[in-house]
């Protein structure tokens, strides 16, 4: 029952965990395979002792100077407490379990924590093999014997002589059955009585391989490689899929496709194809390879140490001076050994490609097995094709047609009556005339059955290059921006120089022409630019094919460009629109660029999705239906961030230091197939407002960022579109400066408040102080006004009512004249007492109350139904003179006011004493006033309004006035204490 959960447990991590990623083609040659090597001088380290991949991609590589991992550009020194590392192995739940020398083993978990398992009591011993059995236990061999590590201690399993051996080896297979393996004895653990069981048989020594279906093997002592019985449990499974990643084998690897490879055999590398086919019976690697690499310049060191195969299908081996990958390429490279010269091609009606050598007249012929065969019996400069499919085959003398295995010849014209030698470079046949153009003759034209000269067409002179239409029809360009149409006789022009020099003239339901600027295409009589213009994957196209799904395949100068279906159509109906596509270059396979030597097409369609490329370096072909794309998503991952010249870790939450203003951060997605064509995208929130398109960089350059919280998000997109599912995102904080703090800004804040207010009262002093020696100028002169009536008018007028009273006492009291005056001197008296009442109003001031008071109590009585009331509220103070003039006169301007014009019913006035001043407010309960209407008479069309307004203004007050229609009117002032009341004075 355990071993059914165990089965099915395994199934649904093959299914989950592990994409359906391809092997290595076993057709394809070493030679045929893309090869890249890492040593020292590419930055990989030296004397590598051991490799595995863990199942995020990383490529960990074990050496005696630390450990190492690798995202396929970048290789990376892992820090570690130990350096000298043995030994590694890539556990499925991410651990990555390492041996040290010369004794230790470590757990690096895949969040980057790490435990150190304690020693082995007693003993040193550097552990050589390393795995992780179905329960979580591991199990490692070293020279001493085999040991468990379970429940937090060590338990030795099995000790002797005989694990005194180099080769050792531990392999838990898909049933989770552990087999342990030595120079002397093969074993198995049996889970029920903890023990092991040897396995007897021929070779059974040495290290375990397993194939992809599951079956066990062991490389022997005799270098053979054999089948290992394995008791049968039902269910058959197949090999774990994370098998060849978690650790590279020294006794070699079955690759996905069956195919096994071995190291030293006896040098080098070689491989067996579809050896996992074999049913049984012993491999021998060193006689039976179908191919090897035993050569100095084959590989970074022939001393060749262990081979892995990652996720990805890529076979990396690591030697002592370096590693090495083998991956398939998109385009396969012809093997045609000899060629010298420019090649050019046709293809006829049973599938195979003809092909000749200009420079040494060699004829080739390919089939769908894409191997070369060069044909003895044949030679010639250059190949095409006629109306019906033929072959033609242009020689010194004569042109051969090969039509369904027959052969015919075309004789060139004579010469003097001799026969003529031409070198053949072109030949077209537009389906009635078949035209050809050799060194020596020119332009020629072959029609029903002789040849015709070309004044008997009506063609230009001047022809750079060529291409079929319909019968009887043909382009033609002059290398002057300009393109031709003839049809039967009849020439129509065209304007093609926005591609520049032309490079290729493509018929078919859209016309296309290329040029050394890029491509165009004929929309109602004009060519319209596709692009957009120079782009360098879109220059220099020579040859273009169309295969059966309407996808379009380019030979340009980068390489080979695939344009599918939907891309193409929607930058026809829209040319602005920028073409998308994918490029083939170099990195897979492409030799050089297009040709444009020969001026003839450089794609060759062979149907089924199979097409010939001709490059600068040779031919090349793809079989477009079988391109395998890489399935494995790639997953994004955060590294560090960088300020200044310190570095920190990417892990959440990160704090940078304050005044931090510019940073970069490193990231990457290891993608070990194609690393250069993985593309990013990442973004900051609340900087970036959209995921910014950093292309193949894997870093993300900001500047100018001020302190506070952000989240960091990277994703990226393997090189064939394929979009990883998980973002990858750093929460981020940069910490302020003491200035940038909240605190010290709210502390500046409050500063500036204070500055304000503060300046808004020195201000509001001085003004008050102004106004203040105002009102004191103007009560001196009212003293000085008082002092002079009292010391010269009134004395004098005093002074003449003694002399009138001297005169009224010498006359009789009841005359008439004394009756006179002394009427005279009561009515003077009257007089003299006003002026004192005025000399002391001209001190003192009027009494604001009552003149209030008074004021409104004879208004009300000349307008009936008005009420008048005067509310005061505080403890009523003196007042000084000249405010007391001014607020008088205020006062009584705003009763007259509202007694007239507010058809009010009770209109009140209110004095309120307060310690900080006197509030004078007039309110009436009337008509109101409109916004605009009141606009216009504090404006000064309204002279009460503008004279209350200045009579304010000259006691440091404001007045106020709000109103609305049918809601009454309140005219309100306030006049600072120290300038109203009398004893701030």
């Amino acid at each position: 029952m355990r071993l059914s959960h165990w089965s099915l447990t395994v199934g649904l991590l093959s299914l989950l965990w592990w994409p359906c990623a391809h092997a290595l083609n076993p057709d394809l040659r070493f030679d045929q395979l893309n090869h890249s090597s890492w040593t020292q001088k590419e930055g990989a380290p030296s004397d590598i002792t051991s490799m595995a991949q863990t199942p995020d991609g990383w490529l960990w590589l074990g050496t005696r100077g630390g450990l190492y991992r690798f995202d396929g550009i970048t290789f990376e020194r892992y820090p570690l407490k130990g350096s000298r590392v043995y030994k590694l192995h890539a556990a499925d739940n991410g651990d990555l379990l390492i041996s040290f020398v010369p004794d230790g083993l470590m757990i690096l978990h895949a969040d980057g924590s790490s435990t150190q398992l304690p020693p082995l009591p007693h003993q040193l011993g550097t552990f050589r093999a390393m795995t992780l059995d179905r329960d979580g236990a591991i199990w490692a061999i070293n020279l001493e014997g085999l040991y468990r590590y379970a429940q937090g201690r060590w338990q030795v399993m099995a000790s002797g002589a005989e694990w005194a051996e180099a080769t050792q080896s531990l392999v838990v297979d898909q049933y989770g059955r552990l087999w342990i393996s030595n120079r002397q004895a093969l074993y198995l653990h049996d889970r029920a009585t903890d023990k092991l069981i040897r396995i007897e048989g021929e070779g059974m020594q040495g290290g375990l391989l397993q194939s992809p279906d599951g079956r066990l093997w062991i490389n022997g002592n005799d270098d053979r490689v054999r089948l290992v019985p394995m008791p049968p449990l039902g269910q058959h499974l197949q090999r774990l899929p994370s098998f060849n990643q978690g650790s590279a084998r020294s006794a070699g690897q079955f690759d996905r496709d069956g195919n096994l490879w071995v190291p030293l055999c006896p040098r080098g590398i070689c491989r067996i194809a579809r050896a996992g086919a074999q049913r049984s019976g012993a491999l021998d690697p060193e006689h039976e390879a179908t191919d090897r690499l035993d050569q100095s310049w084959q590989l970074s060191d022939l001393g060749t140490r262990g081979i892995l195969e990652d996720r990805e299908g890529n076979v990396w081996i690591f030697t002592k001076s370096g590693i090495d990958r083998f991956r398939e390429n998109k385009l396969i490279p012809a093997n045609m050994v000899g060629v010298a010269g420019e090649l050019n091609a046709a293809s006829d009606n049973a599938g195979k490609l003809w092909v000749a050598d200009g420079q040494l007249h060699s004829i080739w012929t390919i089939g769908a097995d894409g191997v070369a065969v060069r044909d003895p019996q044949r030679s010639g400069t250059s190949i095409a094709t006629d109306r019906d499919g033929a072959i033609l085959i242009a020689g010194n003398r004569y042109i051969e047609r090969i039509y369904q295995g027959q052969s015919s010849r075309i004789v060139y014209p004579e010469r003097d009556g001799k026969p003529a030698d031409l070198g053949v470079v072109s030949m077209l046949d537009d389906g009635k005339v078949l035209w050809v153009i050799s060194m020596q003759a020119g332009l020629m034209a072959w029609m029903d059955g002789r040849w015709r000269d070309r004044s008997e067409f009506n063609i230009p002179q001047r022809i750079y290059m060529l291409a079929p239409g319909g019968p009887g029809q043909m382009w033609l360009s002059n290398n002057d921006g300009s393109l031709k149409f003839l049809d039967n006789g009849k020439l129509t022009p065209y304007d093609i120089a926005l591609v520049g020099q032309e490079s290729g003239i493509f018929p078919g339901p859209q016309l296309v022409v290329a040029g050394d600027r890029g491509i165009a295409v004929l929309r109602d009589s004009k060519f319209v630019a596709l692009g957009p213009i120079g782009v360098e994957a879109l220059r220099n196209v020579s040859g273009m094919a169309v295969t059966a799904d309407g996808d379009r395949w380019l030979n340009g100068a980068r390489g080979l460009v695939h344009i599918r279906r939907e891309d193409w159509d929607a930058s026809m109906r829209q040319p602005a629109i920028p073409l998308v596509y994918e490029l083939i270059d170099s990195q897979e396979g492409y030799p050089g660029q297009a040709t444009l030597d020969n001026r003839q097409p450089s794609v060759y369609d062979m149907g089924g999705g199979v097409l010939w490329l001709r490059g600068s370096g040779g031919l090349v072909r793809i079989d477009t239906a079988k391109l395998r794309p890489n399935p494995v998503k790639p997953v994004a991952q955060l590294l560090r961030v960088n300020v200044d010249n310190h570095s920190y870790p990417a892990t959440s939450p990160l704090r940078l230091p304050p005044d931090t203003r510019s940073f970069n951060i490193q990231y990457t997605a290891p993608g070990l197939r194609k690393p250069e064509g993985m593309r990013f995208q990442y973004k900051l929130d609340g900087v970036d407002r959209q995921w910014q398109d950093a292309g193949s960089r894997r870093a993300a350059y900001y500047t100018n960022v001020g302190p506070g919280h952000y989240t960091f998000s990277v994703r990226a997109v393997n090189e064939d579109g394929l979009a990883g599912t998980a973002v990858a995102a750093l929460q981020l904080e940069i910490a302020p400066t003491v200035v940038q703090t909240w605190w010290f800004q709210l502390a500046c804040l409050l500063a500036v408040m204070l500055a304000v207010y503060g300046l808004y009262r020195y201000r509001l002093s001085k003004a008050t102080a102004a106004i203040a020696r105002q009102l004191e100028v103007r009560m001196d002169e009212r003293v000085r006004i008082a002092r002079t009536l009292h010391d010269t008018f009134l004395q004098s007028v005093q002074a003449l009512i003694l002399r009138v009273y001297t005169v009224l006492t010498k006359l009789p009291e009841d005359s008439e004249p004394r009756i006179k005056l002394e009427s005279i001197l009561t009515q003077a008296e009257q007089a003299i007492n006003e002026g004192r009442d005025q000399v002391q109003q001209l001190r003192s001031g009027r009494d604001l109350q009552q003149e209030i008071e008074g004021c409104g109590n004879a208004m009300a009585l000349l307008h009936e139904g008005v009420a008048f009331d005067l509310v005061t509220v505080g403890t009523v103070q003196p007042l000084a003179p000249p405010v007391q003039e001014e607020l008088c006169a205020i006062a009584q301007e705003a009763l007259s006011n509202a007694f007239r014009h507010a058809s009010a019913s009770k209109i009140t006035v209110r004095l309120e004493y307060m310690r900080d001043g006197l509030l004078l407010s007039v309110a009436d309960d009337g008509c109101g006033i409109d916004d605009a209407q009141l606009h216009r008479r504090m404006q000064g069309r309204h002279f009460g309004m503008v004279g209350m307004r200045e009579r304010a203004k000259r006691v440091g007050a404001v007045l106020e006035v709000t109103s609305a229609p049918g809601k009454g009117t309140v005219l309100a002032m306030k006049v600072p204490g120290e300038l109203c009341y009398a004893a701030d004075m």
